[in-house]
């Protein structure tokens, strides 16, 4: 069994079946989804930091501190649901608040590296993860309406096309044969798209990698090796 078969997307690697399958419709959603939800999580998230940050210095910019992780976190827990699909859950882990009280929250929340992994996602790529949707998005789209172009393109001014001129039927027919011959390929490219996307929001909002985690592996391994080791005498 390849990775690409064990994975919880699965891309199929005949083009033609890969098209008609549900993968790049799933994948279509996702990349849709991204479009509306991300500039709102973007102005609220920077908003909310902000206005916090800048009320910080009296006391009631201590409880919007607080709310705007709770904020944050909430976004991240929504990115984490629509990736679910493509890359299987996405568990959090976020440090408990020990003690209650606002400051017991505040220090817990923003120590929290879960919370600026978080800010990262939702502010710093932002812009990238918005480009690289779009841009799929538009060639995914241009293919597909130059398919059907021969039915409309005369109902469009000039005859224009996003993907290719049609400015007559035959034209039409040529642009919608090769836009046909491009589609199974197009279909890649929209689910890879969308799969980049799932992996950069697992990377980021899931919890963590332990830099050790290889090494106490190996010792946990060797472990009664080495303490084997240790008890015997030395000649």
């Amino acid at each position: 069994m390849s990775l690409t078969d064990r994975l919880p997307f699965p891309v199929d690697r005949r083009p033609l079946r890969m098209l008609f399958s549900r993968r790049p419709w799933v994948a279509t959603g996702y990349l849709l989804g991204y479009l509306p939800l991300a500039p709102v999580m973007f102005a609220l998230t920077v908003a909310a930091l902000a206005v916090s940050t800048v009320l910080n210095v009296t006391l009631i910019g201590l409880p919007l501190l607080v709310g705007a992780a709770g904020l944050v976190r909430g976004f991240a827990r929504l990115e984490r649901l629509r990736a679910r699909p493509l890359v299987g859950p996405v568990p959090a882990h976020y440090r408990p608040v020990p003690t209650p009280g606002v400051m017991s929250a505040l220090r817990t929340r923003w120590r929290d590296p879960s919370t600026w992994r978080d800010c990262a996602y939702l502010v710093v790529l932002f812009p990238p993860l918005l480009i690289l949707d779009a841009a799929v998005l538009i060639v995914w789209f241009s293919v597909l309406g130059s398919i059907t172009s021969p039915a409309w393109y005369w109902a469009v001014p000039g005859g224009g096309v996003l993907f290719m001129w049609s400015d007559s039927l035959v034209t039409s027919v040529v642009s919608a044969v090769l836009a046909a011959g491009l589609a199974p390929y197009c279909a890649y490219l929209v689910t890879g798209a969308a799969l980049l996307h799932a992996h950069v929001a697992r990377s980021l909002l899931g919890p963590g990698a332990d830099p050790l985690a290889e090494a106490k592996h190996m010792l946990s391994e060797n472990g009664p090796a080495v303490s084997d080791l240790s008890e015997r005498p030395i000649r």
